[in-house]
């Protein structure tokens, strides 16, 4: 390996920002002794790289497999086969990551829930997070006490909670969920980038506003006490500096 192979710029999740990473160590693998015939066989190299700027450590795996390979026209009119490479990296480089937000007063079964949606987002299991949201949206409704026969009538029945046209545009969970169980039919990244917007949205104002503004108002209250209360003694000044006696004589004519 060249020593310019040996630095490379890395998203840092501790610096929060692709920065110099300087090559630590590498240990090279080979799992294709001793495969069957038809099972995939993997080889690659992993490598440890330390930020230049924070010193954290991350592992890449720098893996390929005999089924990764590009086909292109060679310049003799044949068929040529090139190898390609992928890259992984642990932990999970946090820059397209979602973050995990904290709501108050959720129900610890709808955290969990709440948790693993992102969880299957961040990891790119897109279906799956599909039908986690729109779990997510019926476990809502059942704590709020919504009910119904149906997903359609309980988000219906959200409008005694929610604004309508926030109620209206919510039937589009429904649909992208139906589509994840029924037709398994993954929605883009971008679908299930909004619907979590959404969703976090509606968690925040059900389950966080309350107590952030319930919290602002017994910060307003305190200062107002404290600023009534009586203004104590003052503390007394330093004592007056002792005069020298006159001299002798002093004053006589």
């Amino acid at each position: 390996m060249t020593d310019s192979a040996k630095i490379s710029w890395i998203y840092c999740n501790a610096c929060k920002r692709n920065t110099r990473h300087t090559l630590v160590a590498t240990s090279e693998y080979d799992y294709r002794a001793g495969v069957e015939d038809g099972e995939p066989a993997e080889w690659g190299e992993y490598r440890l790289w330390a930020c230049a700027g924070c010193a954290t450590c991350s592992m890449e795996d720098h893996y390929t497999a005999d089924y990764m390979i590009s086909r292109r026209r060679g310049d003799n009119g044949t068929d040529e086969y090139d190898q390609f490479y992928s890259s992984a990296f642990y932990p999970e480089r946090a820059a397209t990551s979602r973050p995990n937000k904290y709501f108050e007063n959720l129900p610890s079964k709808l955290k969990i829930l709440y948790s693993e949606v992102i969880k299957s987002n961040n990891d790119g299991l897109h279906l799956l997070c599909a039908v986690g949201l729109r779990s997510l949206l019926e476990g809502v409704c059942a704590d709020k006490g919504v009910a119904g026969p149906n997903l359609q009538d309980k988000i219906d029945g959200m409008k005694a909670l929610l604004p309508e046209n926030i109620v209206k545009n919510l039937h589009e969970f429904r649909f992208m969920g139906n589509k994840a169980v029924h037709e398994l039919e993954a929605p883009k990244n971008f679908e299930l980038s909004l619907a979590l917007d959404v969703i976090e949205d509606i968690l925040n104002f059900l389950y966080a506003l309350d107590y952030k503004a319930s919290l602002l108002g017994k910060t307003r209250a305190a200062q107002a006490e404290a600023a009534a209360q009586p203004a104590g003694p003052a503390p007394p000044g330093p004592a007056p500096a002792a005069q020298a006696p006159p001299p002798a004589g002093a004053g006589k004519e």
